[in-house]
Formats: structure tokens, sequence, C-alpha cells
């Protein structure tokens, strides 16, 4: 761990730092970038520990606090701007609400790390986004907890998308629409959590339409008429009804959420889909002809540990919630633990740090089970893993930047229709492209995956509102118009896969 401390201190060219631009005198309770240079271990990890959503807060009694807390917006115009600031977020234990690329990369720096992210960045021009974290927080937590009193909800309506909600509801929510729409939505069951909660979610489909298997079947009073018919002219009867086909198993639609635990809007949003494919089921045509030519499966949290964490201790928290090697780091970040090329660039090997890949891949339960999941079903066609934030529609690949995917075509111009699609609700823009192309390298992510293993040819990972004002704390009231435009994007995309692969004989 010394060897790790040190080789990062290098890679900073820290002596050149100190001497290069003059250092401010740390107030007091502040560290210096000085003493981070003369105690590279002892020091740093006491400064990352403090409210820094790596660390493990199961003895604090109360919500963690952020006072003082700042979010740095960092312009990086060259590369070697961004290998500096990699340097000084891996060596500092930095949060990031953004992810490492050309143009602006946004950091939360906790408050007695303020002078010295100031001292380590004086090079490259950033802005203060969010000047006390706190003055966010509570909107979002503890104040949360009192929607969540009603167990009655009435999901036929859009009250439920006024409010996040804790596990616990959106539990409910899933439970409730499989009990009262048994003929239309099923329980699926993905796997159980390090601490033992089942991660679940719902299949939509028209299980018993007859119109989704393209069969011809001649109507009972047609048939009846026409049996007549024969027995009057010739005296027997004439069986009319075609031989039934075997079911096709319908080519499924996987979305998902809550990878990223206080990604509060991507379940919120997902369960909002699930809403309108099921009430929009015999009341909309063209959601009526999706969902029977479709399976959707739709699972609003994957993470389920974590997320039940940023209601209970830690509204920054991301990662999930197992052991790692060091016992005050809990977590591996999920999204850089997926197995195609792990660990080969733009996550790191410190437990500490939000963005830990893990000892090994598929070390973390919830891309493990997940999956494990798609290679089973055998029939899922498209993948969205749903995030925040960015306003960013992307396709693979993110391990490798020089790999290219063969459906590159079809990726891009999918994505473009359902960003253009998503536009047109409330006029929000999404950038598309690869995510090597959109953001930087960043290695064991879900849709590499799920495209090159899992055989995925529409594998997309889509960064949800805003771009950067509230970051992790999208207000309530950007809930609805969020879930509303994500909405359109998603059926214009089922859409245009269906028309696209008309190979697949009764999707046409």
């Amino acid at each position: 761990m010394h060897q790790f401390w040190t080789t990062a201190c290098l890679a900073l060219s820290c002596a050149a730092l100190t001497l290069a631009y003059p250092q401010p005198q740390p107030q007091q309770g502040e560290l210096s970038w000085q003493g981070l240079q003369q105690h590279p271990f002892g020091p740093l990890h006491r400064a990352s520990h403090h409210r820094n959503s790596g660390s493990n807060e199961d003895d604090i009694d109360t919500y963690a606090r952020f006072d003082q807390d700042k979010v740095f917006r960092v312009e990086v115009s060259s590369l070697e701007q961004l290998k500096s600031l990699e340097a000084i977020v891996e060596t500092l234990n930095l949060d990031l609400w953004s992810n490492l690329r050309m143009g602006n990369v946004d950091v939360r720096v906790t408050a007695p790390m303020v002078a010295v992210f100031e001292a380590a960045t004086r090079h490259i021009p950033s802005t203060v986004m969010i000047p006390n974290l706190q003055n966010l927080v509570p909107t979002q937590a503890p104040a949360a907890l009192l929607h969540n009193t009603q167990n009655d909800w009435n999901f036929t309506d859009n009250s439920f998308w006024l409010n996040y909600h804790d596990l616990a509801t959106l539990n409910n929510f899933t439970e409730s629409m499989v009990q009262q729409f048994p003929d239309l939505v099923k329980r699926v069951s993905i796997g159980q959590t390090y601490e033992g909660r089942e991660v679940f979610g719902m299949s939509i489909h028209g299980y018993k339409s007859n119109k989704s298997d393209m069969d011809e079947v001649i109507d009972d009073n047609e048939q009846d008429q026409n049996q007549s018919l024969w027995s009057w002219l010739f005296g027997y009867s004439k069986q009319t009804r075609k031989p039934s086909k075997p079911k096709k198993h319908p080519k499924a639609v996987l979305l998902h959420a809550g990878q990223h635990a206080r990604e509060w809007i991507g379940p919120a949003v997902v369960t909002y889909i699930a809403k309108e494919l099921i009430l929009g089921y015999h009341h909309n045509k063209r959601i009526t002809k999706l969902v029977n030519q479709f399976e959707f499966v739709i699972v609003p949290v994957l993470n389920a540990d974590g997320y039940a964490f940023t209601w209970e201790k830690n509204r920054m928290w991301r990662k999930n919630r197992q052991p790692t090697s060091i016992p005050f780091c809990i977590g591996i970040d999920p999204n850089r633990n997926w197995g195609y090329k792990w660990n080969t660039g733009g996550s790191s090997d410190n437990p500490c740090n939000e963005g830990y890949h893990g000892p090994e891949a598929f070390a973390a339960l919830e891309p493990k089970m997940m999956s494990e999941f798609i290679l089973k079903r055998k029939n899922v066609v498209a993948y969205i893993d749903f995030h925040a934030y960015s306003q960013l529609w992307m396709s693979p690949f993110g391990g490798d930047c020089k790999e290219v995917p063969k459906d590159d075509e079809d990726l891009i111009e999918g994505g473009m229709g359902a960003a253009k699609a998503l536009h047109s609700v409330h006029g929000k823009r999404f950038v598309v492209g690869n995510i090597c192309d959109v953001i930087y390298q960043a290695s064991g992510g879900s849709i590499d995956w799920t495209y090159a293993e899992g055989k995925v040819k529409y594998s997309y990972g889509v960064e949800l509102r805003d771009t950067g004002r509230y970051g992790f704390l999208l207000p309530e009231s950007e809930i609805l118009p969020s879930s509303e435009e994500t909405m359109a994007a998603v059926v214009y995309l089922a859409n245009f896969i269906r028309m696209r692969e008309k190979q697949w004989g009764y999707m046409v």
C-alpha cells in the first residue's frame, strides 16, 4: 500500500507543483498539500475518511452531513491536464461526480481537503459549482423519508413520481404491478446481495396475446359458422383452425437502474417506464404492439444494498456494500467490475476510491448476478443501464478505446433517434456516441460486457438529467419530466429495433 501512494505521488510531480505555485497556509483543521507529500499514507487516509462515500459509516447513528464540501468543475483542455487531474483525484481519494474526460470534470472535495485540492489544481482552470453540498442534501434525504409513510399508493396516476422513494417502496411498486396485472406482469428474481437483499424486477409482455406470435387464428364465432356450412353442404365438419405454431420466446428489452446507489433519478425513471407500458397496454396502440412483441424486463435497483444505505446513512454513497481488503473502506464499484476487458483503464486499484474495480472481475455480486441472468435468458436484444448525470446516450466500448463495435452504425443510429425523441418532449439535449468518444476510458462497464460477451446488440449506458447544476441531487420536480422524455426515447428505440431487425421474422 505504501508503494501505491508513493507511485501516485510521483505521478503528480508533487515537488514541481510545490515549487511552481505559492501554497496557501492551511486554516485550522485543514490539511496541507505539503503534509500529504510528507506523509503519503496516514494523513491521506484520515483525510479521505472524512465523510467520504467510500468509507465505512456503519457506526454513525445520524445521517451523514456534508457541511462546506464543495463540488468543483475543472475545465480540462489538454491530455497533460487530464492525466494530472486523474493523479490528483487518485492521490487525494476524491469523489468524481462525472467521468474523467476532456472538457468539464466535476469533483466533490470534502471541507478539509479544499485548500489542498485548490493548491494541486492551480494549473487547471476550475469553478465552484456547489459551494456547500449540505445545502442540497436535506431536501433529498431525511425530508424525503416522510413521503414514504404511505403504503396505498395509486400507481395509475403520476403522483408516485412527485417524490423519490426508498427501497421498500420501490419493491412495493414492483410487487403491486405483479399482483394487479397477473396476465401482463411477471416477477423476475435476479439474485441476492451481500447483505441478503433480493434483487428483483418485473417482466412485462402480452403473454396471452395470440397476435404476438403472428398466428392466423380464426375467431371462434367464425369457426362455428364455417363448420355449420360444411356440415349442411357435405354432411361433415371441417376443422378450419390452423394448427398452432410453437410459441416463440419473445425478444427482451432489459432496463435497469441503481448500479450506483446515489443516482436516485434512475430507479424513479424506470418505474415510470414500467407503469406506462403496463397501463398503456390495450389503451395505446403503439405500446400494445411493442408489449406484444417484446418482453420488457425492468429492474429498478440493481445495487440494493447501496441504495438502502443512501437512505439510511449516507446520501453520497456510490458503491455496493461488500467488504474489501481495507476494513474501513467498504464497497466495489459495480460498474467497474464487469468482466469484459476488466481493469484496463479508467478504474482504481484502491479500495477506498469511488471507482474501485474490485480484486477480480465479477467479484461484486451485482454485475455477477445480472450477467448470469442475461446469459441464462438468451433472449435479450436490448439493454439500457440508466445512470446520472450528464445527459449522455452512450454505446460500447469504454474499456479499449481502439475497439469499435461491429454494429456501431446501428448503435449510433438507434441512439441518435432515441435522443431526438427524448428532445422532442421537454427540449433536453443528450450527447450520443461511444463511451470513449463521449467521455474517456472506463473499463469494467456493463455495456461493454453485454455487447461483447452477452451478445446484446443494442447495449446502451444512459446518463440522465442534469448537466451539473444539481448533479446527483436532482430535485424531485425533475422526476416526472425526466421520466416522460426517457419513456419517449425507449419507445422509439424499441420501434427502431423492431423495424431494423426484420430477420427475426415475427417482429416485422
